[in-house]
């Protein structure tokens, strides 16, 4: 009875374990690994830095994925256009991003996080305005969290050169919200 017992309960552990820390999401595991990686090489509380790297890099991919559909079934003239400037701005910011991470021993996704795959899914399974009208949503949305995110790393983050980078993305981040803002308005 005992040995069913510990038997019924390490599988309980071990299930949870396996839901709650679902190494799918590739944000987390690029975390984890950057984490690693700074505190083998000595850097210690790089958990938020980390993070953020691997969210920037995720949020980056879904920006030029959401575009480059934006941009071949877009309706709106507008859209196209919005989508093409997110595409080449994003990939710029993705470009700093990764050679920042090569510089400061940070890992990022190869792949959308979880969060951000459903987000891309939800966009592009819409067809025509409704396309237009789910894409320039999703683009305030997302950069209204960025802004918040990345305003907290300028003044919180650990490592300067996360601090830089974030507080260079601000002003592009501040235009890209105000920008789907103003479309978001005139399309509805």
């Amino acid at each position: 009875m005992k040995r069913y017992l510990f038997y019924s309960v390490l599988f309980g552990v071990l299930l949870f374990t396996q839901v709650s820390c679902n190494s799918d999401d590739s944000i987390k595991a690029a975390a984890k690994q950057s984490v690693a990686q700074l505190e083998q090489a000595g850097v210690k509380n790089m958990q938020n830095d980390a993070i953020f790297v691997a969210e920037a890099a995720s949020a980056d991919m879904l920006y030029l994925q959401l575009s480059k559909e934006a941009i071949t079934r877009g309706v709106s003239p507008e859209v196209k256009a919005m989508a093409q400037q997110m595409q080449e701005e994003h990939e710029q910011m993705l470009t700093e991003l990764q050679e920042l991470s090569s510089r400061a021993n940070f890992v990022l996704p190869q792949t959308l996080g979880n969060a951000h795959k459903e987000i891309y899914e939800e966009v592009a399974s819409k067809e025509g305005i409704a396309f237009d009208l789910a894409y320039i949503r999703e683009v305030r949305h997302l950069h209204d969290e960025l802004l918040d995110r990345y305003q907290d790393m300028s003044e919180n983050g650990v490592s300067m050169e996360v601090k830089q980078y974030a507080s260079r993305q601000l002003p592009l981040i501040r235009q890209h919200l105000e920008q789907a803002e103003a479309l978001e308005k005139k399309i509805q």
